[in-house]
């Protein structure tokens, strides 16, 4: 057997007192990691862990985390905690053994010091059925006898669960029929007004009777100054002075004031492009109302034109006007 091969035995006393003192520290320590360590009765594979977690290892500096820390739950008035652990950690709060109505959780934390922290959580259970109540409202102040509809309803618990239970029957409100009645007037009266019936039903004596009279034909004035105002009022102004070097002015006008209405007709009905009144020119163009207006209608308009803002020519019909409108713009 070769001597380089195998490790040199001790050779003197002091050798032997060297190794036997480190077996004798080996075995001390072992001992001591066994005893802090490890717990009669424990069970968990990983306490060993835990421990070294929670308390530190026994050679390192204490951390500056306190470990005592607390935390204790509390429900409603009930003086006994529902739990107490270290955390962080989680509990489960079975709220079907709990009574349907407002609780509070209320969770305490304790430091190492003995200092308290609190938080209040309320909540609500609703583990029965829903309830349903028509005809008294909460707070409400009544007298004499009151009608009162109740109605239950819950499905949670059921694997067939008809949902028609959950309509509580109730009356109609007052506004639903309000708006009823005003819906179906408004109806009726639109449509009779709009119904025309036919000529073997008006000429019976029953529809007669109940005919509506034609209304009577507004002046040709009226009708004129209207049509200006909706249709001719928002370029020649309301006052007939026009936009200048846009749209031309009414009042004074040449053509407007000549006692020959054709060319003032001609423009209305078939437009313009552009005209120069007084050495002025106006670059707007005047668009064609031809299919616009009936010859009553343009007669009525050009006539109020004519007559108004200090001109005073001749007027025209509306025969003067399907003449013109007949021979186009010529």
């Amino acid at each position: 057997m070769h001597h380089g091969m195998m490790a040199s035995a001790p050779s003197g006393i002091w050798e032997y007192m060297i190794v036997g003192i480190a077996l004798v520290v080996f075995i001390l320590s072992i001992y001591l990691c066994i005893k802090h360590f490890v717990r009669p009765g424990e069970k968990e594979a990983n306490h060993i862990k835990i421990k070294i977690i929670d308390d530190g290892i026994p050679w390192t500096a204490p951390s500056p985390v306190e470990k005592d820390t607390r935390i204790e739950v509390y429900l409603d008035d009930n003086p006994a905690p529902l739990t107490t652990f270290a955390p962080p950690d989680r509990f489960e709060l079975d709220a079907t053994l709990l009574e349907d109505g407002p609780h509070l959780l209320r969770i305490i934390a304790i430091d190492r010091s003995g200092h308290r922290g609190v938080r209040k959580v309320p909540f609500e259970v609703r583990n029965g059925p829903g309830i349903a109540v028509d005809g008294l409202r909460e707070h409400e102040v009544v007298e004499g006898k009151i009608n009162v509809l109740v109605n239950a309803y819950g499905g949670a618990y059921e694997e067939k669960w008809e949902p028609t239970r959950a309509e509580t029957p109730a009356p109609v409100p007052t506004w639903a029929w309000v708006v009823f009645i005003v819906v179906g007037a408004w109806g009726m009266f639109y449509g009779i007004q709009q119904w025309k019936p036919t000529p073997q039903f008006a000429r019976t004596p029953t529809y007669a009777t109940i005919a509506v009279q034609p209304q009577a034909a507004r002046p040709a004035s009226s009708l004129g100054a209207d049509l200006y105002r909706t249709s001719c009022a928002s370029c020649h102004q309301i006052n007939g002075q026009g936009t200048l070097n846009i749209f031309p002015p009414l009042a004074g006008d040449p053509v407007v004031v000549d006692r020959d209405g054709t060319a003032h007709i001609r423009i209305v009905l078939f437009g313009s492009k552009g005209t120069t009144i007084k050495g002025v020119a106006y670059q707007a163009q005047m668009p064609a109302w031809a299919d616009q207006l009936s010859d009553e209608e343009a007669a009525a308009v050009i006539n109020h034109e004519r007559t108004s803002w200090g001109n005073n020519a001749p007027p025209v019909t509306p025969a003067d006007v399907a003449k013109v409108r007949g021979r186009g713009n010529k």
